[in-house]
């Protein structure tokens, strides 16, 4: 942990050294984004160990590092070099949501299917009614620009928190399984609950949208924006298919070199992504579906050969996503953002409870389940950065109030995500059992 601290302060050091040789008034080209590139990855990789040794998640220590490389602390990573970088966040997110989907073997889930859509309807739907009561009550209320509002336009404001607030995060619960070898039956359902439920969220959040434009009309064309958001959807979901076969040739007929395959292909569906607005995420977990359940390369294989850039790619996407956290917006709604994560979490506790009693689940299973819920990432942050830009004439201090609410999920969910993994004896099993 000490050599750790050194050789990271050195860096810091190197890289603060670097930028005083520029003018004041000067603006970084050309190699931002290197620059950028470089230091959060040496950063993150060496807080990750830092973290590793207090027995903290990776993942929370890259998430602190990029808060605090970015421009609202040390400024080392400034928010045109973030830009470059979207890039090499969006094949994060490929290669996040690929291996959850290689990871998730609908056949042997089958039998369980439908317990685990019950639950994760259950916990939901109560972290969702606590959400929308608190925010109704006090939340609202309480922010400036929506204190005066009807109740009914009220009402629709806090069912679109709710909306926000309840999605989970596929990318931390793969991020925390991967880093800590886990496997088991908490793991299983912690990977089939985030996917499937995440999925539900962006089809509820495309509805609420639908009915808070009707609410607060700003101009834009309700029915064409919905039809443009089920053509996205339906355009990611194609093209992962069509990135899943093209894994499994290549796979197939060359045999060798299929990490590096997968990499560069993720780069070239990111770019063409970002011009054709499709989602990383839903292109990436549907290739990962249809290796793992519809063709003979199995989904271990990929994930097997994509594993060298699996670390590297986790420190950068959560450290990028870490130097994203507007800190001046937090502080102004931390006691409402945390009041909203408090609430969540009860809420997704108690449905748990309660679906327990409806699908006859183990108690130690059931008690532990919430824990893969509690952290926020990815679908969340995206919904909230769209709310904030939104042209609502609240979207500006909703915004924040989301973002800041994500903010503690995301930092304090993979610790309690990673002690409930410990406690159920699952750290490591992947090794034990020759899987990984």
């Amino acid at each position: 942990m000490i050599r750790s601290i050194g050789l990271l302060m050195a860096v810091l050091l190197l890289a603060s050294g670097a930028r005083s040789f520029l003018p004041a008034d000067a603006t970084v080209t050309g190699t931002g984004a290197a620059f950028a590139l470089g230091v959060v990855l040496l950063s993150a990789l060496l807080v990750g160990k830092a973290f590793h040794a207090l027995k903290l998640p990776h993942l929370t220590g890259y998430l602190a590092c990029g808060a605090i490389l970015g421009p609202d602390v040390l400024g080392l990573v400034t928010p045109a070099m973030l830009g470059d970088l979207t890039l090499i966040k969006r094949v994060a997110v490929g290669l996040i949501a690929l291996i959850a989907g290689c990871e998730l073997d609908l056949r042997a889930l089958r039998p369980r299917l439908a317990s685990i859509g019950v639950l994760a309807t259950i916990a939901l739907a109560c972290a969702a009614i606590g959400l929308t009561s608190v925010s109704y009550f006090y939340v609202l209320p309480h922010i400036p620009a929506t204190a005066h509002l009807e109740p009914l336009p009220r009402l629709v404001v806090a069912v679109l928190i709710a909306n926000v607030l309840t999605a989970l995060s596929p990318a931390v619960v793969i991020g925390i399984l991967t880093e800590t070898k886990s496997q088991g039956p908490l793991s299983e359902a912690a990977l089939s609950i985030v996917v499937l439920a995440d999925l539900a969220i962006v089809v509820a959040y495309a509805a609420t949208g639908t009915v808070v434009d009707a609410t607060f009309p700003t101009g834009t064309d309700t029915s064409s924006a919905l039809l443009e958001l089920g053509g996205h959807l339906f355009g990611s979901m194609l093209a992962g298919a069509g990135l899943g076969v093209v894994i499994v040739v290549f796979a197939r007929a060359v045999g060798k070199h299929t990490g590096l395959f997968v990499f560069a292909i993720l780069f070239v569906v990111a770019e063409v992504g970002r011009v054709l607005h499709l989602d990383p995420l839903l292109t990436g977990l549907t290739a990962g579906l249809l290796i793992e359940n519809a063709s003979a390369l199995a989904g271990e294989e990929v994930i097997r050969e994509t594993a060298v850039a699996t670390l590297p790619t986790f420190a950068l996407f959560f450290a990028v996503v870490g130097a994203e956290v507007k800190i001046e917006a937090f502080v102004a709604m931390a006691g409402l953002a945390a009041l909203c994560a408090g609430v969540r979490a009860v809420g997704l506790t108690v449905g748990t409870r309660i679906a327990r009693r409806v699908v006859n689940l183990d108690d130690a299973l059931a008690n532990r389940i919430p824990f893969a819920m509690f952290p926020q990432a990815g679908i969340a942050l995206a919904l909230a950065s769209g709310v904030a830009s939104s042209s609502w004439p609240w979207a500006d201090e909703v915004g924040s109030l989301l973002l800041g609410s994500i903010l503690v999920n995301e930092a304090i969910g993979p610790i309690f995500f990673r002690m409930a993994l410990e406690r159920a004896g699952e750290i490591g099993r992947k090794d034990h059992h020759g899987v990984a």
